[in-house]
């Protein structure tokens, strides 16, 4: 932690910690200072009856304290804004690394955990930073201050006084070690009750309809009991720990009364040297307390770094980045002996080989697990090939920069992903440097205009969260212009019409073959309706190229495509009859 507080906080704000160090010790003299002042005002100022002694020494106790919140203020201030710089810093970067993560990662990773490295993790490692190193180092100063102070006055009570010091350290260590291992209990059940919270915000429309509200209660319920119980424990253990530091301190103080005493009686100390020794001993508690609540923070914030640190030294070797770019390509892509599997032993696409060229819409068909989507993340490069290549103008897509192959493919998924901004920049997402007259043009393409001229305020509604305030054919078309405006060559969509009904289907095919002219494009669908609105038809089965060719052909030879298609031909009978 403190190598991190080092490379982190000191070096890059190394001004702003100079300040605060300056601040520190300016505020620290100030206050080490006032019991000795203090003994001159006892000793000298009240024994030789002196008013201007006296009103010079009160004085200058007001301006030592004076002087003391001062900078004690500046040295605050110096140490919460680096930190905050810090703590943004930190965030960037963690924000930089999950965009360069693997999709695979996201796979493996609930979002809920990645949203708490955010929010609960961060706030630990805030509190480590701004409040639990700097007080361990600034008031174990003061303290070693404090007693190299009182040992010079009386190094005989001194010795007194720090008999209960190594009390105070053992119940330090043993309380602290019990309150960092229920700090990782906390830190992983704020993380699990986070990752509720975002599954049921995303699941909204399931629990309501499946009514398991309850449910869904009683499992945040839970988890969120545990979290409290765990932090009460370290509370209470805590407040155990300050309470006991507080009376070892006052026995301390007892004893420095005692034995103090019988040094001024005896004539071994004068009487103000007894009342500074008191106003050091009664500020020994604070700088221990503080120590040991920064130790607390401290072990929650290595916790906190820990899970932090895992992220931003994540591997992720699932792809690897290409070096070549490719500024224009005509958007023929062949599938060549390509095998993968997610898991080894079980794959999903065996010695898939296709060959699609501009102009052509192929759709991808297949029952369930035929290896669909599978074909969709190799071809965006979430994942490469076991065995085989992809090759995109005859070039291997592993050579290309992965942002660059990305941005030859408009991919539009099922459930399209729509900001909660307007219309219009949402369709500029994928060009950011669009003009109005571009949008514009491109929402002609998706056949998305005319709805969108009839919304409330035109190009500039706010279409909420996910797109909720638009229906499921307006969102897809939305999604189409997003995908047409970055002028890819080749279009990629998954099951673009799967939820929409007969109407809003024909109306997102047309767009979407309007949109394809020029471009390569792949549908992966299960809609007969979509299917036959194809040029050539794949049918995927247990990972393997079944068939490949028109609808018609594939129909006219009676294979498994032509099975599909007759239970299709039955729904689709019923549907009609229906309308």
């Amino acid at each position: 932690m403190f190598s991190f507080y080092w490379q982190k906080f000191i070096i890059p704000f190394w001004l702003l910690a100079l300040t605060a160090i300056v601040c520190f010790i300016i505020a620290s003299l100030a206050g080490l200072a006032a019991p000795l002042v203090v003994k001159l005002l006892i000793d000298d100022a009240l024994g030789a009856n002196s008013m201007k002694f006296l009103h010079f020494i009160t004085a200058s106790i007001a301006i030592l304290y004076l002087f003391r919140g001062v900078f004690s203020y500046f040295y605050g201030y110096c140490m919460a804004k680096a930190g905050n710089k810090m703590l943004a810093k930190l965030r960037q970067d963690m924000f930089s690394k999950l965009q360069s993560l693997d999709y695979a990662y996201f796979m493996k990773t609930p979002s809920g955990e990645l949203i708490s490295l955010f929010t609960n993790d961060l706030l630990f490692i805030q509190q480590a930073v701004t409040v639990g190193i700097p007080d361990v180092i600034v008031e174990s100063i003061n303290l070693l201050a404090i007693m190299a102070i009182m040992i010079y006055f009386d190094w005989r009570l001194a010795m007194v006084t720090f008999a209960t010091l190594p009390f105070i350290i053992v119940a330090i260590s043993f309380f602290n070690s019990k309150i960092g291992a229920l700090g990782v209990l906390v830190d992983h059940a704020l993380a699990k009750v986070t990752a509720i919270i975002q599954q049921s915000l995303v699941s909204v429309i399931v629990v309501q309809s499946y009514v398991r509200e309850d449910y869904e209660y009683k499992k945040f319920s839970d988890k969120i009991q545990q979290a409290a119980n765990d932090l009460l424990k370290a509370q209470r253990l805590s407040a155990i720990l300050v309470s006991l530091v507080e009376f070892l301190a006052a026995v301390g103080l007892t004893i420095i009364i005692w034995y103090g005493g019988r040094e001024v009686i005896n004539g071994h100390l004068s009487i103000g040297g007894m009342f500074a020794f008191l106003i050091y001993i009664i500020n020994v508690p604070m700088p221990i307390r503080k120590i040991s609540q920064a130790l607390t923070h401290l072990k929650l914030g290595v916790v906190a770094w820990g899970r932090i640190n895992s992220l931003l030294n994540e591997q992720t070797p699932t792809v690897v980045e290409g070096d070549l770019q490719l500024p224009h390509t005509d958007g023929v892509v062949e599938f060549k002996d390509v095998s993968f599997a997610y898991w080894q032993g079980k794959p999903v696409l065996e010695a898939i080989n296709i060959l699609a060229r501009p102009n052509e819409i192929i759709a991808i068909v297949g029952p369930s697990g035929a290896g669909k989507s599978s074909f969709a993340n190799l071809l965006l490069r979430f994942y490469d090939p076991d065995t085989g290549a992809i090759y995109l103008d005859g070039l291997d897509i592993r050579r290309l920069k992965i942002a660059e192959l990305r941005q030859h493919i408009g991919f539009i998924q099922q459930e399209p992903i729509l900001f909660n901004t307007t219309v219009l920049e949402n369709i500029r997402y994928g060009r950011p440097d669009a003009t109005k007259d571009q949008i514009e043009q491109a929402a002609r393409l998706a056949d998305a205009y005319d709805f969108i001229m009839n919304l409330p305020q035109g190009f500039d509604t706010i279409v909420g969260e996910l797109g909720g305030k638009l229906s499921g054919g307006q969102r897809q078309r939305i999604a189409v212009a997003r995908a047409i405006i970055t002028e890819p060559a080749i279009l990629l969509l998954d099951e673009p019409t799967a939820a929409l009904d007969a109407q809003t289907e024909k109306q997102v095919m047309a767009a979407i073959r309007q949109a394809g002219t020029g471009r390569t494009t792949f549908i992966i669908t299960h809609r007969m309706s979509t299917i036959m609105a194809s040029d050539r038809v794949v049918y995927l089965t247990e990972g393997r190229v079944a068939e490949m060719g028109t609808h018609q052909e594939l129909i006219d030879k009676g294979g498994l495509y032509a099975q599909a298609v007759r239970f299709s031909e039955i729904e689709m009978s019923i549907d009609t009859n229906h309308l």
